[in-house]
């Protein structure tokens, strides 16, 4: 028996066909394709970003890098611009080539204390394995700019008469003890160093040998009727130098000074000599 719907349209009856049903990509391209984007965006985003960073801890941990800023550190000039401590910041610029042949390098490393922040603008080659600065200038925020390797940079002028109480009250300051005033005591430019029964060498600092410092330091010093000294202050020399040649003067022995019968205390200066090997 034949279907009249069949017969009615000549054939046999087919189903509807259902709508063919898309995958999940072809569901969500609208917001795939940006979200494709931004990945891509920040995967190179965060490939540069850690290309910057090993490059710049490695300019960080480089020799010439940690010289200069332990120069800088320990330097009086810094010190009483920025205050202390002084710490580097993270942003450093420049570059630092070290092959068979030597060494080069040239950075600049943003620093900064309680006081005041600047830049640290250093310049420096190896020809042997040991760094020699050729350009350590710190510029303080404001627009002064001083030479770090000047060791004129913090000294009083030519001529300038020196305050013994004052430098007494400074080497107070970096440990010493309080003085006695003398009533007997020899002129400022007595050198004590042939009196000395015991003269201590002072240490060779990291930050003076990294930034090639040398020369002689003077130290004034006030000894008691026992011949122990009481204050220690630096009046010349390299910055770098001042301190570790106070250290070892403020350890220094002498005989007593006998004036009319009876030990009395004195007034004068010690010498130091450093010299780069």
């Amino acid at each position: 028996m034949v279907n009249p719907n069949q017969a009615q349209f000549g054939g046999s009856f087919q189903q509807p066909q259902q709508p063919q049903q898309k995958g999940c990509l072809g569901r969500n391209w609208k917001w795939m394709l940006p979200v494709g984007c931004l990945g891509l965006i920040l995967g190179v985003v965060a490939l540069v970003g850690g290309i910057v960073f090993v490059a710049m801890s490695a300019m960080k941990s480089s020799d010439v890098y940690q010289g200069a800023l332990k120069a800088a550190q320990a330097h009086p000039a810094a010190i009483e611009r920025l205050g202390e401590p002084i710490k580097d910041g993270w942003l450093v610029t420049g570059n630092v080539n070290v092959n068979a042949g030597g060494g080069s390098a040239s950075l600049d490393i943003p620093v900064s204390g309680p006081k005041n922040s600047g830049k640290l603008y250093v310049r420096a080659v190896s020809p042997d394995g040991e760094w020699m600065y050729e350009r350590l200038d710190l510029a303080v925020e404001g627009g002064e700019t001083v030479s770090l390797l000047d060791r004129n940079v913090v000294r009083p002028p030519p001529g300038a008469p020196v305050d013994v109480e004052e430098d007494a009250d400074d080497a107070l300051e970096d440990g010493g003890e309080s003085p006695t005033e003398p009533s007997h005591s020899l002129s400022l430019g007595a050198n004590l160093d042939a009196k000395a029964v015991d003269k201590p060498e002072p240490a060779y600092p990291a930050a003076a040998k990294a930034a090639r410092a040398a020369g002689v330091v003077t130290v004034l010093v006030m000894v008691d009727e026992s011949g122990r000294v009481t204050a220690a202050s630096p009046v010349s020399g390299h910055p770098l130098l001042q301190q570790a040649a106070a250290q070892a003067a403020r350890r220094a022995r002498f005989a007593p000074t006998i004036e009319d019968g009876k030990p009395v205390p004195v007034t004068g200066v010690l010498t130091y000599k450093f010299a780069l090997e």
